[in-house]
C-alpha cells in the first residue's frame, strides 16, 4: 500500500522525536524548570534560524546582495530594487556616464558597498563649504579624488594634499545663483548642516525627499551606496 505524503511527514517527525528527546534527556539540566527554559532557548534559536533563511525576504536579500557584488557593472535591475512608489528616475548610467564617462567626480555608477571610515559624510547630508560659504546637498563620493589629473593641478594646486582624501559630489544650492551648480569638493572643506534643505532642479533626479534632517536617497541611489 502506498504511503501519502502526510502519512510520511508523520513518520519522519515519529522518527525524529527518539533521538531529540534522547539528546534532549543529556543535555539539558535534570531540573524541570531549567531544562523547560532549555528547551524554550532552542525552539527561539530555532525560529530565529528559520526566519533568516527559510523566508522569500531573506533569500531575495542575500540574492541581491550577490548580485550587486558580482553583476555591478549589469545595471538594468537598478530601477525595480525596493520602491515602485519612488518618483526619481534613474540616472545612474544614462545621466552619471553622459556628465563623467569614466565615472569621475564621484559619477561611478559602480556601487560602494561599504562606507569607509575614512569618508566622514554620508549621500543625502547637506554642507556647507568653509571658504566660499554656499550649502550643497552631497549626491556621491569618492575615497580619493577621481579627476582628471590637468582639473586636479589646476583646481588644487596650492592643496595637493587634497586629492588623497574623500572628496563629495554635491548639488549645490540654487538660492542665488542663475545657473544651477553641481561642485567637487575636498572633505575637510565641508562641514554638516541640521535641518537645512536647498533648491536645485535635479534634487528629484536622486532623492524621494527631505526627512527634516537629511534627504532621503532614491531607491537606484541607495543601490549605489547602500551602506550610507
Amino acid at each position: 500500500m502506498p504511503i501519502s505524503g502526510r502519512d510520511a511527514a508523520v513518520l519522519c517527525m515519529l522518527v525524529c522525536c527518539v533521538p531529540l528527546q534522547y539528546w534532549l534527556t543529556r543535555s539539558t539540566p535534570s531540573n524541570p524548570d531549567q531544562r523547560a527554559a532549555e528547551v524554550y532557548r532552542i525552539l527561539e534559536q530555532a525560529r530565529a534560524f528559520l526566519g533568516t533563511w527559510f523566508t522569500t525576504a531573506s533569500w531575495r536579500d542575500w540574492l541581491h546582495k550577490i548580485y550587486l557584488k558580482h553583476m555591478a557593472n549589469d545595471y538594468s535591475q537598478w530601477y525595480l530594487l525596493d520602491d515602485d512608489k519612488s518618483q526619481g528616475e534613474c540616472p545612474a548610467v544614462e545621466v552619471w556616464n553622459y556628465r563623467s564617462p569614466q565615472g569621475t567626480f564621484g559619477m561611478s555608477p559602480k556601487p560602494r558597498l561599504q562606507h569607509p571610515k575614512e569618508v566622514k559624510w554620508r549621500v543625502g547630508q547637506v554642507v556647507k563649504h568653509h571658504e566660499f560659504g554656499y550649502k550643497g546637498v552631497i549626491v556621491g563620493w569618492d575615497i580619493k579624488a577621481k579627476a582628471p589629473q590637468e582639473w586636479i593641478m589646476r583646481q588644487h594646486k596650492d592643496n595637493l594634499h587634497w586629492q588623497d582624501q574623500p572628496n563629495y559630489t554635491l548639488l549645490v544650492d540654487t538660492d542665488g545663483r542663475k545657473i544651477p551648480q553641481i561642485a567637487y569638493v575636498p572633505q575637510e572643506n565641508i562641514t554638516p548642516l541640521i535641518n537645512e534643505e536647498v533648491k536645485h532642479p535635479d534634487l528629484h533626479q536622486y532623492f524621494d525627499g527631505f526627512d527634516g534632517a537629511q534627504y532621503i536617497p532614491c531607491p537606484w541611489l541607495r543601490a549605489v551606496y547602500p551602506s550610507d
